[in-house]
């Protein structure tokens, strides 16, 4: 429908809602007190309580596990300073939900302040309600998790009897933060009697209170400083703002309040409800609106007006005063617009339109550009250590489809499909040069009509005589085979490698796979370009080259009047080799670079080479770069540049160099040959550079280059005065600034985005347009597009847009569709690739096709004395009457000792199939029966086989099959005394979860699901990767496995609880259900049949059988944030690490919770993953604090750092020589070989969110003694130990129990 519909609709929406529309009371709110089963906070003035969520909450562009709830009247995302950092003095420096914010106290005991998570259906629905009348337009507002926080009867934190009455006042209000999957929304409740003051004391003074959203104090870019980031205000710093709380509304109810607060994976701003219109009192009669807003329409901004500082280098001053603009947002009320905006702009000397604040993108540490000499840096590499605060990291989860769209404008327009097909999308993973999965375009004499789709989506093809050419549409610019928005900023990504000698050393430092990222504001030519991984020897020296990164500014370069950037004519696809020569000791370095175009997630892709000598720059030294401007010629497929560029080096002795060098490139690239209308293009042009930022940053090893880049003439001239072409305009970074008589000018949203050019908002297609990826087929939203996934078992066809199943192999084995004989007598093997092969059982003989028996008897197998029996497939052998044995050996005589079970078994099986008259001989059985091989002592053995069928089993100390232990032919299974274990009830197959083929995997969870990739040695076989297991609406966490029952465990923090299913597919099985908070830790000892884990919530460690019976709690003290644990059976030892970030640490003790040690409490920051390798005997860990990857000897011994500059891991495993971790911020399982130090692959699922537990199948179980064979003798839990074992009973005992030390 339209906007008009739209309009209409909202308008009905809130006609039915009108007649309940009045003040909100205390009873409207959610439930809250004791009854409720709420808890309570401790009473006081600036009391916390830190929380651990069931479910992640989204706040700005972050998911967070843990809040705290304060007195004060909010809830933080991180432990809050004391109330003076904060009272007074906002936006905090800390992330909070500020919903009454002053100095309250509840320490008079009538005040309290109540909370709890609540997941029951009907607080769900209500949630849904609010959140569903306040944004008409959602109709996917499905929440599954909320919590719920009032603050009642609270007083402002007075000094008693001062007579103002303040102090006896007391206010009520309400906060309640609803999450989905992937979307958070805070609801907030001011019932009017309940504000009863609207400030409160602080330093002396009476202060309003504030309400609104702090993100707190955001990672700089180009500096280890801390800036402030966004703070959405809900009221000003005036009382009369703070009554309109109760008076007022954004959710259609008058006193409640409704915001998105935060979305995943990508997050643009804090959005209030749309329905700011309340009906009379009583009875009154609503005025219909006539449309809605978008969703994201502009929000106020609080300006400052400083005076201008003009640049050094502009000899005109400019008349107008530009605004500084804190990144605030300010909306007590939505306005609805009837008519669309009209912009207009003022004359100098008036104040242009403030720069807006930058929109976040989806990288966690994307800041604001508000000064160009205070550059930020867009790029997730920076380190952070709060775990609970972490953001997604979507380097390789942004993906765009360059499908083209209609832009959404504020009047009614009606969303039209795209007309053209978008490209086939691929993940590309940005590694190593020969495996960049990039088109490389040239022109042929083809015609549109077959080669339409080598354009990009976003141009036009057209035919000429000799062939065809494409140019890139209205709105756009490039070559045509590469095309951006116009006005969009721009990213790049690639590797670099590099063979570099630094002053007079003789040996080169070498460096491979080193990640390079940029960002380009285009609209004001700003570019910031990082490298990681440099070391310390190499790094300073690396700072005079800026030129690393003046490419990708002369690409994206400002364009004056007339002159267009190295993008505009040549696009993406282009080489460029630079020669550097250092004066005056005459060092020369080679840069080559490879620019590959626009990939699938609509990055420019580069590959950077060094090769030469660098005067070395000693460490702790800064550089600083003087402006300069540099002579670009263009010729026919080629472009080449010069220039000289002067350097100052400031030693940490205080003195002070100068320095310079010689630059000389060359770029090529193909043009189009066949374009009959050759646009002219300016033969010379001037690239000029100032504002340059070089640093390195020791701590990171990161190189980084700033500077703004202006493309024009090379004849001096009058600055131009225009914004547009000074950078100083104010448009948002997604718009472009189109320039218009003297210095007036206009701001224009970039395709994909709408709004007035001031704040641009991005369009969401796949709400738009529910239907534009058709069937099959999953919408992902992302900054100016969208892309379209086909769900599991489908892909893209020839068209790149529809989804066709997968055309998968056929196993006929397994279906039965082979042409073998029978069962009875043939055995199907698949091949692969639907293929298979027949072969004969043993005891038959032929092709595959057709067999036939063999008659075994003919052969003279039996022993002397023995008769013989031929059946179909088989035979048997049987002693005469007078002797004994098994028919293959016979002795005169009868057994004196008493058959054992075993005995009797294989006795009656070859009994009951002998079908002649001489019933007391044996025979073997027929087909499909087997005779159980006993051992010497006539016991079972643990391995049972029946060799016509070629399977083999585990049976317990009864004999009866231990299931899922069959294997096929040519495999055995590893098969342990189980006499002491109860056979478990194994789960049925699941038809839509395949089994997992033979070999080792490496098994983690997603949320909903638990995968695996197949490993082929030590390498991920990628394109094998599946779903093990489906689990909607739960959150797996740790994930182990048993290698005896070929058994999956994991842990779920949403039930809680602790489950398993087979490896061979199956339903899942709960053991663990009830006292549990959030188990976040998992280990199995595959020799005594334990469980344990870890509790983070419960801060506790306990054990129990595989079927989670007898549990008994191991550790409940000195823990504080337990989470990952990894057993050895071999030596009865158990190791877990703590990330209490007040004292993080690795521990280690015996099974039986005897002798506890700490091992590793030094250079610790957050300890999430941890594994020990019984090979090697290396315990190692994973540390998002430090972002290392460590391994040491179990006693903390040689102590070794495996890897460094890691980004945030959660789990880790080892098998062979490889660490196998997974990586929150990448979304990824990462390879690390421990030989050469260093990561050597990485999987990233296509479903792309948080992974969280790994663990591997290995084929055969570790060898190893096992001192609790037959349960040790213990009455109830058997407990290894280093050399023994203890006996000990469960928490919950039924009947006697036993304990002793063995």
């Amino acid at each position: 429908m339209d906007l008009h519909q739209r309009g209409w609709l909202g308008w009905a929406t809130l006609f039915a809602v009108a007649l309940s529309v009045n003040s909100l009371s205390k009873r409207d709110m959610f439930d809250y007190g004791e009854q409720a089963g709420d808890q309570l906070l401790e009473q006081g003035t600036d009391r916390s309580q830190e929380l651990i969520l069931n479910q992640s909450m989204f706040f700005f562009d972050g998911a967070y596990d843990t809040v705290y709830i304060n007195t004060n009247g909010f809830l933080a995302v991180e432990e809050p300073k004391v109330e003076s950092e904060y009272l007074g003095k906002m936006p905090a420096s800390f992330g909070m939900i500020a919903v009454f914010l002053g100095d309250l106290d509840n320490s008079d005991g009538v005040g309290k302040v109540y909370y709890r998570q609540d997941s029951r259906p009907s607080m769900l629905l209500r949630t849904t309600d609010h959140i569903s009348q306040a944004f008409p337009q959602d109709d996917e507002i499905k929440p599954t998790h909320a919590l719920i926080i009032t603050w009642e009867n609270v007083a402002a934190h007075g000094v008693p009897g001062r007579g103002d009455g303040l102090d006896r006042k007391r206010n009520t209000f309400q906060l309640v933060v609803a999450s989905m999957a992937s979307a958070s929304y805070a609801i907030l409740f001011y019932p009017r009697e309940g504000l009863q003051y609207l400030s409160t004391p602080v330093a002396g003074q009476s202060e309003p209170v504030h309400a609104g959203f702090s993100q707190g104090l955001v990672q700089a870019w180009f500096s280890w400083s801390r800036s402030q980031g966004p703070y959405y205000r809900i009221a000003t710093d005036d009382e009369a703002s703070v009554r309109q709380l109760s008076e007022e509304t954004n959710s259609g109810r008058r006193g409640v309040w409704v915001y998105e607060i935060g979305t995943s994976p990508i997050f643009s701003s804090i959005t209030p409800g749309q329905v700011t219109n309340l009906s009379l009192e009583a009875g009154g009669q609503m005025e219909p609106v006539p449309e809605f807003p978008p969703r994201n329409t502009g929000e106020q901004q609080e300006i400052e007006f400083p005076p201008y500082e003009h640049e050094e280098e502009e000899e005109t001053p400019e008349p107008e005063l530009l605004p500084t603009v804190h990144p605030v947002q300010y909306q007590p009320r939505y306005p609805v617009v009837p008519e669309p905006p009209q912009t207009s702009y003022p004359e100098p000397p008036q104040p242009s339109y403030p720069e807006p604040p930058q929109p976040i993108y989806p990288e966690a540490t994307e800041p604001s550009y508000p000064e160009a000499i205070e550059p930020s840096y867009p790029e997730a590499i920076e380190p952070s250590y709060p775990e609970a605060i972490e953001p997604s990291y979507p380097e390789a989860i942004e993906p765009s489809y360059p499908e083209p769209v209609q832009p959404r404008y504020l009047e009614p327009v009606q969303p039209q499909p795209p007309r053209y097909e978008p490209q086939t999308p691929q993940m590309v993973v940005v590694d190593e040069d020969d495996d960049l999965d990039v088109d490389v375009f040239a022109y042929n004499s083809e015609a549109c009509a077959s080669d339409r789709q080598k354009c990009s989506s976003f141009a036009d093809c057209k035919d000429y005589t000799n062939g065809y050419c494409c140019h890139c549409r209205p709105g756009f610019y490039g070559n045509g085979k590469d095309c951006v928005a116009e006005g969009k900023p721009q990213r790049m990504n690639g590797k670099v490698n590099g063979r570099v000698f630094v002053g007079n050393s003789p040996s080169p430092l070498e460096f491979s796979n080193n990640d390079l990222h940029s960002y380009v504001v285009a609209n004001d030519g700003r570019a910031y370009v990082a490298i990681s991984t440099i070391p310390a020897g190499l790094g300073p020296s690396l700072q005079p080259l800026s030129s690393l990164g003046g490419v990708i500014g002369w690409a994206f370069a400002l364009e004056q009047p007339g002159y267009e950037n190295g993008f505009s004519i040549i696009g993406g696809v282009f080489s460029r080799q630079a020669e550097v020569t250092f004066l005056p000791g005459n060092e020369r370095l080679t840069i080559k670079q490879e620019f590959k175009g626009i990939d699938e997630h609509d990055h420019l892709v580069v590959s950077t080479e060094l090769e030469g000598r660098l005067p070395e720059v000693p460490r702790g030294s800064t550089v600083q770069i003087d402006p300069y401007k540099e002579i670009y010629q263009y010729g026919s497929n080629l472009i080449t540049s010069s220039s000289n560029r002067d350097y100052t080096v400031s030693l940490p002795d205080g003195s002070v160099q100068t320095k310079t060098y010689q630059w000389r490139q060359t770029i090529t690239y193909q043009s189009c040959p066949n374009d009959e209308e050759v646009r002219a293009v300016q033969p010379t042009q001037q690239l000029s550079v100032d504002q340059i930022f070089v640093m390195y940053d020791l701590g990171n090893q990161l190189i980084r280059y700033a500077m703004s880049n202006k493309i024009g003439s090379i004849h001096s001239g009058p600055p131009e005065q225009n914004p547009c072409f000074t950078g100083r305009h104010g448009c948002d970074t997604n718009a472009a600034c189109r320039p218009e008589e003297g210095i007036q000018f206009t701001c224009e949203c970039s395709t994909g985005f709408t709004g007035d050019g001031r704040q641009c908002y991005d369009i969401d297609e796949c709400r738009e347009m529910p239907e534009i990826c058709g069937s099959h087929a999953i919408c992902n939203n992302q900054p100016g597009t969208f892309r379209c996934e086909c769900v599991d078992g489908f892909q893209f066809a020839s068209d790149g847009k529809t989804c066709v199943e997968v055309d998968r192999p056929i196993d006929h084995c397994q279906r039965g569709t082979n042409n073998c004989d029978i069962p009875e007598r043939a055995r199907c093997s698949y091949t692969g690739a639907s293929t298979y092969v027949c072969s004969c059982l043993s005891g038959f003989v032929g092709d595959g096709y057709t067999c036939q028996d063999i008659d075994e008897c003919e052969q003279g197998r039996c022993h002397r004395d023995a008769v013989c029996y031929n059946s179909q497939g088989s035979f048997t052998c049987q002693c005469h009457p007078g002797f004994h044995g098994d028919g293959f050996q016979c002795t005169p005589g009868s057994p004196e000792h008493e058959k054992t079970q075993c005995e009797r078994d294989r006795e009656s099986i070859q009994v009951s199939s002998n079908t002649g008259s001489f019933s007391f001989f044996r025979p073997r059985p027929a087909v499909r029966q087997y005779v159980p091989t006993c051992d010497q002592h006539g016991a079972y053995e643990p391995t049972q086989c029946h060799l016509s069928i070629g399977q083999c089993w585990c049976v317990d100390g009864n004999g009866q099959e231990i299931p899922n232990t069959r294997t096929g032919p040519g495999q055995r299974p590893l098969c342990i005394d189980q006499g002491v274990i109860s056979p478990p009830i194994g789960p049925t197959t699941r038809p839509d979860v395949s089994p997992v083929a033979p070999g080792t995997h490496l098994l983690f969870a997603q949320s909903g699901k638990i995968e695996h990739i197949p490993l082929d040695g030590y390498s991920m076989n990628k394109g094998e990767a599946k779903a093990l297991l489906h689990l909607p609406d739960r959150v797996a966490i740790a994930v182990a496995y048993d290698c005896v029952e070929k058994m999956v465990y994991w842990t779920d923090i949403t039930g809680p609880s602790i489950s398993k299913a087979s490896l061979e597919g199956g339903d899942t099985i709960s053991l663990v259900t009830t006292d549990l908070e959030s188990p976040e830790g998992l280990a199995i000892d595959h020799l005594a049949r334990l469980m344990f884990w870890t509790d983070s919530m419960k801060d506790r460690i306990e054990v129990a059988k595989l079927d989670g019976s007898q549990r008994r709690v191991l550790f409940d003290n000195d823990l504080v944030n337990p989470r990952p644990i990894v057993a050895d059976p071999s030596y009865g030892r158990l190791y877990w690490a703590d990330w209490n970030r007040d004292g993080p640490k690795i521990e280690m003790s015996n099974m039986d919770g005897t002798d506890r040690t700490v091992l590793v409490k030094d250079d610790l920051g957050l300890p999430n993953g941890l594994t020990y390798d019984p090979e090697s005997q290396q315990l190692c860990w994973a540390d998002a604090g430090t972002r290392k990857i460590q391994c040491m000897d179990p006693n903390g011994r040689n102590r070794r750092t495996i890897v460094e500059g890691i980004q945030y891991p959660f789990a880790i495993v080892s098998h062979g020589r490889n660490l196998y971790y997974t990586d929150w911020r990448r979304e990824a399982v990462v390879a690390v070989d421990r030989t050469t130090d260093r990561e050597t692959d990485e999987f990233l699922p296509q479903k792309r969110s948080r992974v969280y537990g790994i663990a591997t199948t290995p084929t055969q179980c570790p060898q190893a003694y096992n001192y609790c064979s037959n349960n040790g003798g213990c009455s109830h839990l058997c407990l290894p130990r280093h050399g023994g074992f203890t006996c000990r009973c469960p928490d919950m005992v039924d009947g006697s129990c036993v304990e002793r030390n063995l």
